[in-house]
């Protein structure tokens, strides 16, 4: 018999084993993928009163990991076996998987679904976000993703590939694969937020099309490296001259903001046009953006896949699949209901420029151009070309209120001068056709003795894995700005130089 017991006064369990605390977890992990050590030794603590070392949950976790989905090394070679599945269950679907024919070492898996491709083409407006998220599994590596507004401003998925690490190699694979998956050759967006190797790929592959930066990403390397050396009330004074340079939406607009930063800060305005202006200002961009400024739909995708994301990749890409599946049969239901001509969105905002609308006084004289008066100014609205001198209407293809004024003067429909990407019809069409589900209760096991894909060599580095997103291109170090002197490569408490006149 066993002389060992457990203290009374003591939380610790001789009988804590890893398996014992994975059988207690396995069926949150199920549910619950990213189920996170730290909070299983809370669990733990709160449902029995025994205290779990951190290690010892992180441990337990992987012998969940591996009963629920199986050893993480063969997940590689039954890509191999699910891409099967998606080509019978989900034909016209673009697929390449890449491994090294001297190693057998997996190297990067794209995957595009035929309804992904399909809606976009009918139901999403020729803009694609571009981004990548960091895997948190223990292989390491990186999602590449390619997404869509649709009709009611929603993420649309158009396809996703897991590759080593992003770099320019892997992102233009990506873009040839995407190029690929898209069925027609309409002019197309991308919008970026100028990963590494993203800036060279974007024109090596679509020439013909436009790639806008993400102005978020602009504003924190113009911040960085042009307004640094600034105090504060310049700096945030600067941070608005920029946002006026990026909203403009005329040339004359565009320049008047250019010579506000010129006043203000002659070197800001240099690296303003020393910085690719042409790829985040209104003004100068000589695509169609349809307003979009920002990359924040990309972030949101990265959001979305979150729990997939640390999960072997077979479950991982099917977890992203199930999740493609029910948003899109949760919207097409959604949509089935739906009495409005646009979109819920869109009609809220259509609402909203109406009102402003009253405001308006309306002048015709041909029946083609109108003069709309609003306060002191005047603008020229011209129905049949859609455009307005206030540029709104050309950039959101929705009627700004100077075009709603004279659209309701004229006595014609509204809606008839609205893009048809924002009508529920088109949203509709986006999910006409659906993501099948892929059956996997024949799914063999695999020995680990048996694979032919062989799971990538990774390296951890020393210390906690990274968790903040590596830094977008362009991005300067960082350089000490003295406060008292306002010079570079020191700070106050080393500087010898005369203060600034100004404060003194």
């Amino acid at each position: 018999m066993s002389t060992r017991a457990c203290d009374l006064k003591s939380q610790h369990h001789p009988r804590t084993s890893k398996k014992w605390i994975a059988e207690l977890v396995k069926k949150k992990m199920a549910h619950t993928p990213h189920y996170r050590p730290c909070d299983m030794v809370k669990d733990i603590a709160s449902d029995y009163g025994v205290c779990v070392p951190y290690h010892q949950a992180w441990c337990s976790r992987e012998v969940a990991v591996r009963d629920l989905h199986g050893d993480v090394r063969t997940s590689y070679d039954m890509l191999r076996w699910y891409s099967e599945r998606v080509m019978e269950t989900n034909p016209g679907s673009i697929i390449d998987m890449v491994v090294d024919e001297e190693t057998h070492l997996f190297k990067s898996y794209f995957l595009c679904f035929a309804a992904c491709a399909y809606g976009y083409e009918v139901g999403c407006r020729p803009l694609i976000f571009l981004d990548g998220s960091h895997i948190t599994d223990k292989m390491q590596g990186v999602i590449l993703a390619a997404s869509a507004l649709n009709g009611n401003d929603e993420l649309f998925t158009i396809a996703f590939a897991i590759a080593d690490s992003e770099t320019y190699e892997n992102w233009k694979w990506f873009l040839y694969n995407l190029k690929k998956a898209l069925l027609t050759e309409r002019s197309t967006m991308l919008i970026s937020d100028r990963a590494k190797g993203l800036k060279e790929a974007v024109p090596e592959i679509f020439p013909m099309d436009h790639h806008g930066y993400c102005l978020r990403h602009i504003e924190a390397n113009f911040m960085t490296e042009a307004a640094a050396r600034y105090r504060k009330s310049l700096k945030d004074s600067l941070g608005k001259a920029l946002n006026k340079v990026a909203f403009a939406l005329s040339e004359s607009e565009y320049l008047a903001a250019l010579s506000e930063m010129e006043r203000k800060s002659p070197e800001s305005e240099d690296w303003i046009l020393k910085n690719d202006v042409e790829h985040w200002a209104n003004a100068q961009f000589p695509g169609e953006r349809y307003g979009q400024m920002y990359s924040n739909l990309a972030e949101s995708f990265n959001a979305w896949i979150k729990p997939a994301r640390g999960l072997p990749i077979l479950q991982m890409v099917e977890t992203i699949r199930r999740q493609i599946m029910e948003m899109g049969g949760r919207r097409r239901t959604e949509a089935a209901n739906w009495e409005t001509t646009l979109c819920p969105t869109i009609e809220k905002v259509l609402a909203k420029i109406m009102f402003s609308a009253r405001q308006n006084s309306v002048i015709t004289f041909d029946g083609r151009h109108f003069q709309v008066m609003n306060g002191n100014k005047t603008y020229v609205v011209n129905i049949p070309e859609w455009t307005c001198s206030c540029h709104k209407w050309q950039l959101l293809k929705i009627p700004c209120e100077h075009a709603c004024a004279a659209i309701a003067c004229s006595h014609k429909p509204l809606y008839d001068h609205v893009s048809p990407f924002y009508t529920t019809n088109t949203y509709r069409a986006g999910y006409a056709v659906t993501v099948n589900p892929i059956n996997n209760n024949d799914m063999p096991c695999m020995n680990i003795n048996d694979i032919q894909v062989k799971p990538p060599i990774t390296k951890r580095f020393p210390g906690r894995p990274r968790k903040k997103r590596i830094p977008s291109r362009g991005k300067a170090e960082h350089i000490y700005i003295c406060s008292r002197c306002k010079q570079e490569g020191h700070n106050r408490r080393i500087c010898r130089n005369p203060m600034l006149q100004e404060d003194i």
